[in-house]
């Protein structure tokens, strides 16, 4: 039988692109002439000005894209059988760390990208925090309240909520940190994401430009 785990509570639609100094200063220039007071007012603006081909904010980047829930009070989940009838709700799914189950998880699970990467090498990061390789970051995030992601179990017996366990990440800029949902787990194995249940309400935006300056 098929089930779906349904993750709900504050969404988090991003993704960061890293920028050269002339990139930065196209920006800079654009936001001066056109006396703007937030790069999030510049919206449909930058893909155009880095080149639609190069940059579009929730399809194309040079560095990474994620859709997933934040790791707040908010997080709950609820599992429902194919005919769509919930079988129960609950906040209680832990990390894997706290779990019987994670003595059943290869290195090799804990490294898949869930990420949508567009790195060179492939793997897939996430941060908007600048260094001496990534000197400049275009951070765009859309927060959201309802589900975006999901999570097909097949089993022959019906799921419990200590059948399943996830792993966050830290999104850092040099101002905060996200922490978001990374991996579901059921029983030790990973679950892939499904993004065919959507139901949600925009909450905020925010676009938000990090250079070296920022942290020094």
């Amino acid at each position: 039988m098929n089930y779906r785990l349904i993750m709900r509570g504050n969404c988090f639609e991003g993704s960061a692109h890293i920028l050269s100094d002339d990139e930065v200063n196209e920006i800079i220039e654009f936001k001066k002439e056109n006396d703007i007071e937030s790069l999030t007012e510049m919206y449909n603006e930058l893909s155009l000005i880095l080149g639609e081909d190069n940059y579009v904010h929730d399809m194309l980047t040079n560095y990474w894209l994620n859709s997933t829930s934040i790791k707040d009070t908010e997080l709950n989940f609820t599992l429902i059988d194919e005919h769509d009838e919930v079988v129960w709700g609950s906040r209680e799914i832990l990390d894997l760390e706290l779990t019987k189950w994670v003595e059943l998880v290869s290195i090799e699970e804990l490294d898949i990208p869930t990420l949508s990467s567009y790195n060179a090498s492939g793997k897939a990061e996430l941060d908007a925090y600048p260094h001496e390789k990534k000197s400049n970051i275009l951070l765009y995030f859309q927060e959201s309240k309802g589900t975006l992601v999901s999570f097909i179990i097949e089993s022959k017996i019906m799921p419990k909520q200590s059948d399943f366990a996830f792993t966050s990440r830290s999104l850092e800029t040099p101002n905060y940190e996200l922490e978001l949902i990374d991996k579901l787990f059921y029983k030790g194995k990973l679950l892939s994401r499904q993004y065919d249940y959507e139901e949600y309400r925009v909450k905020n935006m925010s676009i938000e430009l990090f250079t070296l300056k920022d942290v020094e």
